[in-house]
């Protein structure tokens, strides 16, 4: 894993990289997918449990990986629209390492879990219509992700996350955006989905309402609800398991990772 700094407009924000290696045994050059993966943490923190253990499965299945240090409240600024303007500077700036990497510009995707899938949501609203992604970037974004997968995502902060308009107004003074599947167009992306029916943070309904507001519209998409198991599982194993809390293993709902791989194969991001 490699550390690197971008900035927007002298703001600046890091992600974390890991990359694929070539192999030397190839006889010809081998273009990978890229994920870029936005952890949860209630806008207040970025999550290890939903950082290098998601980069380095999706390593194990063939894709780079960056870890995607979005806006945070925590300096009293909000987080939007900044943490959209930081993840199109991320997408530009990996059209720059796609020959050093061997990135297939064709196969970069976002996953997002709860706050870091609301960032998601917003860009898979706002950020792939032409029309609205150039009031809030005023550069050309020269890679757009093909798909998006949403875990136990705050999708609408009038949904039970958070529990107060006020901490609302710290993610966002401006309501705009605030319900992500409000701004769902015909340009945003084919998008996986899942969570717990008992999500006891993150009501349900909002992975929902964004999947009725996908299927309104017209867009592909793939809802998984699995029916228990708390928030934040990750990977739902013993790998993201924080000691001594057995309630973040669940083998049932750990399935997602084998659904999702299936997905992706059907939209064409990994071989079938």
């Amino acid at each position: 894993m490699n550390t690197q700094k971008l900035s927007y407009k002298n703001i600046e924000f890091i992600i974390d990289t890991y990359w694929l290696d070539p192999i030397s045994d190839f006889t010809s050059e081998v273009k990978h997918p890229l994920v870029i993966i936005f952890p949860g943490g209630g806008f207040t923190f970025h999550s290890d449990r939903e950082s290098q253990p998601i980069a380095l499965k999706f390593a194990a299945e063939g894709v780079h990986a960056i870890v995607l240090h979005y806006k945070l409240i925590n300096d009293g600024k909000p987080v939007y629209p900044l943490s959209l303007q930081e993840t199109a500077v991320t997408l530009n700036w990996i059209k720059t390492q796609a020959q050093i990497h061997q990135i297939d510009l064709n196969k970069i995707f976002l996953i997002g879990f709860s706050a870091g899938g609301h960032v998601v949501a917003n860009y898979n609203s706002l950020m792939t219509d032409p029309e609205t992604s150039k009031d809030i970037f005023d550069e050309p974004i020269e890679v757009q992700p093909c798909v998006t997968i949403l875990s136990y995502s705050v999708i609408d902060l009038t949904m039970g996350f958070p529990d107060n308009n006020d901490f609302a107004m710290k993610i966002s003074p401006d309501i705009f955006y605030w319900q992500t599947q409000e701004h769902l167009t015909k340009h945003s992306k084919p998008t996986f989905i899942w969570q717990t029916v008992s999500d006891e943070t993150v009501p349900v309904m909002n992975s929902i309402v964004y999947a009725q507001k996908m299927d309104l519209l017209g867009l592909s998409y793939e809802l998984h609800l699995f029916a228990t198991g708390r928030h934040g599982l990750s990977l739902a194993t013993h790998i993201t398991e924080d000691p001594g809390e057995g309630s973040y293993v669940n083998y049932s709902d750990a399935k997602w990772w084998s659904m999702c791989m299936n997905w992706l194969k059907l939209q064409r991001v990994l071989p079938v």
